[in-house]
């Protein structure tokens, strides 16, 4: 069976790899250079009220993703992305916990200004904002109506971001509506092509899986596809809550198909190997 492909040769996607679990369960990690800090600051000159602060706010960041190397009062601390909270199961796997998160109609800016000699520094936190689904305005402007300020404080007491950083709260930006802000800091059009996509074959994919009887070794080809391809499309959607999406966005049907998916690719896997 030739399944229909999600990839396009026109299209640079996140290489991903794909892992299967006994609870059908993918993992994500994706594949590109970790950079180390090598620079020094001036700022970096950070004195811990508490051992154990530190050493909570340096656990729960390793949890999420990110590693903190402390090295001396002069440097500002290294940061490297975890196997572990690189292979942690992502939030887009449970997404709706997000679209049905209530917002409390405040925005959380955070803006910083990391020299260039600290550019490894600056690439991770960078990569780390992202992690966290936050948009970016402008470079070095980050938003989400997420309440990061657990986030902040980790980075603070691990990492002395505050050295570099602001983290504001703002319910109004002047002459923006909100639509207007959530369409500037994220790419949502982007995001409407890879969900449309995904919609399409792979409603054309199930009905083909319906229709017939397929070996094991079509159908996990099939498993293995599929995976990437919800991969590819929903690790870049922000997950915001619902009251915040635009009209057009697609995530929730992709959701929806991807759970009706697996579902029937489960049950053509049985029914092939009873």
């Amino acid at each position: 069976m030739k399944w229909q492909q999600f990839h396009h040769p026109d299209w640079s996607l996140p290489v991903v790899k794909r892992r299967l679990s006994e609870e059908w369960i993918d993992v994500m990690k994706d594949v590109g250079d970790i950079l180390l800090t090598n620079g020094r600051s001036l700022t970096w000159n950070h004195s811990y009220p508490s051992r154990t602060a530190f050493n909570m706010a340096m656990s729960r960041l390793r949890k999420q993703g990110l590693m903190v190397q402390y090295t001396d009062e002069v440097h500002l601390p290294r940061l490297k992305l975890t196997n572990e909270g690189l292979n942690s199961l992502p939030i887009y796997h449970t997404p709706h916990k997000r679209w049905d998160s209530k917002w409390n109609g405040i925005w959380y800016l955070l803006i910083f200004d990391v020299p260039e000699s600290e550019r490894p520094y600056r690439d991770n936190l960078r990569r780390f904002l992202k992690k966290l689904n936050m948009g970016c305005l402008q470079k070095s402007v980050w938003i989400t109506p997420r309440d990061i300020r657990p986030e902040y404080d980790d980075l603070d007491q691990a990492a002395n971001v505050h050295a570099v950083s602001y983290l504001l709260e703002s319910r109004t930006v002047l002459h923006r509506e909100t639509s207007e802000i959530v369409e500037s800091a994220w790419n949502f059009d982007r995001l409407h092509e890879l969900h449309d996509r995904y919609v399409r074959i792979y409603r054309n994919n199930l009905n083909a899986l319906r229709a017939a009887q397929h070996e094991t070794t079509e159908l996990m080809e099939l498993l293995y596809q599929e995976a990437e391809a919800y991969i590819q499309c929903m690790h870049q959607d922000p997950l915001l809550p619902s009251t915040l999406l635009p009209e057009t966005y697609q995530g929730k049907q992709v959701f929806a198909l991807h759970t009706r998916f697996r579902k029937a690719l489960a049950e053509a896997l049985l029914a092939d190997n009873k």
